[in-house]
């Protein structure tokens, strides 16, 4: 229509040498080829009307280029150069031919109407003309070879029905499930060391065996947004005997369960706001060598903690770490046991409570060295600036294999809410290596 309008614009500014007869006869012309055009659309609509089920309207496809950008095609040029002089003469006339109902007889008489067109606009109107046909042969996306799919002739509303289409090659069942924001991990090994020294060994010694267990549980829900929630329970218990122990056949070296809990919501970047509630205790009495008195038993002593602060995150494929930091936290030392001595976990003597109100400082830390190698961290520093209670807790995991693995735990302490013994500071320390199973899942 572009094209026709172009056209028809382009003869009614030729030159003042054409005469109004000559400008009325184009204009009548090609409001012919568009009556023309309107009644080959129509026919086709009412050709189709009666078939409910299908509907299509078939566009003669030798009209693209009156719809196209202006392009000057090397047909229309060779049909002008082979064209009878004589012809000139009628050439407005027979643009298009026009049957006594309107329609358009065959193809070949349409194009040869559009190329005479074309070619008045290519005389009278050059700068219309934006490509040239080896220009839009060139590009890229132009294929030769395509095949046109007639469309498909069911009807959409027959598809949504109760009939389907079914391929047995493709899985019609359909499931959508809601994210599933935890994550949920463990651990659990089983360590051992053994030591004979026989009685006569020429710089004397003792023989002895440890058993160490554990077992590590963690669920932790994040939503990859503003919240984040944290659970950890760790259990740890070993066992040791020796011949100097006439008393005990065997007693604790290690034991503890602690459970800790963090919830966290997203401040800016790696930085939550944070409430975290920590527990800890043990389940068996332990005692001292060849001492019948009980050090500490299941909730002698027991520990919670409240902190309210900001906890920083970061981690990568490597590293973790994790530090909270509690302008505000509460302290709660309990303990159970009658046999126990209080005082020695600044629980005043006859009591069995103690409260602490202070601040907290707790880092916890996981560094992959290599592949084989593991580190990790905890640090907690809990002050109510007249005493203070620091621990660090460093676990480095020697990976054999997937089951074989080495450990060597290492725990400082400070506390200076107790009374020194003679010979002793408030540092204190722990250490054992072992070998063994491990698992992780």
């Amino acid at each position: 229509m572009m094209l026709v309008l172009i056209a028809n614009v382009a003869f009614a500014q030729r030159p003042a040498s054409s005469s109004h007869s000559r400008r009325f006869r184009d204009k009548k012309v090609f409001g012919k080829i568009m009556t023309a055009y309107s009644d080959s659309l129509a026919a086709v609509v009412d050709k189709h009307s009666h078939d409910s089920t299908y509907f299509r309207v078939s566009l003669n496809p030798c009209y693209f280029r009156l719809f196209a950008p202006v392009t000057l095609y090397n047909s229309v040029i060779s049909n002008a150069l082979s064209m009878d002089n004589d012809a000139e003469a009628s050439v407005m006339d027979n643009l298009i031919p026009i049957s006594n109902k309107g329609v358009i007889d065959t193809d070949e008489e349409i194009n040869s109407s559009i190329d005479n067109a074309l070619m008045n606009v290519y005389l009278n109107e050059p700068l219309f003309v934006r490509y040239t046909e080896n220009q839009v042969m060139g590009r890229s996306t132009f294929k030769k070879d395509v095949v046109h799919k007639l469309p498909r002739r069911e009807r959409v509303i027959d598809l949504l029905g109760d009939s389907r289409i079914v391929d047995p090659s493709v899985n019609t069942e359909l499931m959508i499930k809601k994210p599933n924001f935890w994550t949920k991990s463990g651990n659990a090994y089983l360590q051992f060391t053994q030591n004979y020294i026989s009685g006569n060994w020429y710089k004397g010694g003792e023989s002895n065996n440890t058993l160490l267990s554990g077992l590590v549980l963690e669920s932790n829900y994040n939503d990859r947004q503003k919240v984040q929630w944290d659970n950890k329970l760790e259990w740890k218990l070993g066992f040791l005997s020796s011949r100097s122990d006439t008393l005990h056949k065997y007693k604790t070296n290690t034991d503890l369960i602690r459970l800790t809990s963090k919830l966290g919501l997203r401040a800016i970047k790696n930085w939550y706001y944070t409430v975290q509630a920590e527990f800890y205790t043990q389940f068996f009495a332990s005692y001292k060598s060849n001492d019948p008195a009980v050090a500490s038993s299941l909730l002698s002593p027991g520990y919670l903690k409240i902190d309210l602060g900001m906890d920083y995150k970061r981690s990568s494929k490597t590293f973790e770490v994790s530090a909270v930091i509690a302008p505000l936290s509460y302290k709660l030392t309990y303990v159970r046991d009658d046999d126990v001595d209080e005082t020695k976990f600044s629980v005043d003597e006859g009591k069995k409570f103690k409260n602490d109100l202070g601040s907290n400082v707790q880092i916890t830390s996981s560094w992959k060295i290599i592949p084989q190698v593991e580190w990790e961290s905890r640090i907690s520093y809990f002050t109510t600036y007249e005493k203070s209670q620091a621990e660090w807790e460093n676990t480095f995991n020697f990976n054999l294999n997937r089951y074989l693995t080495t450990k060597l735990f290492v725990h400082a302490r400070f506390d200076d809410g107790v009374k020194r013994k003679d010979g002793y500071n408030y540092f204190q320390l722990m250490e054992l290596l072992s070998f063994g199973l491990s698992y992780n899942w």
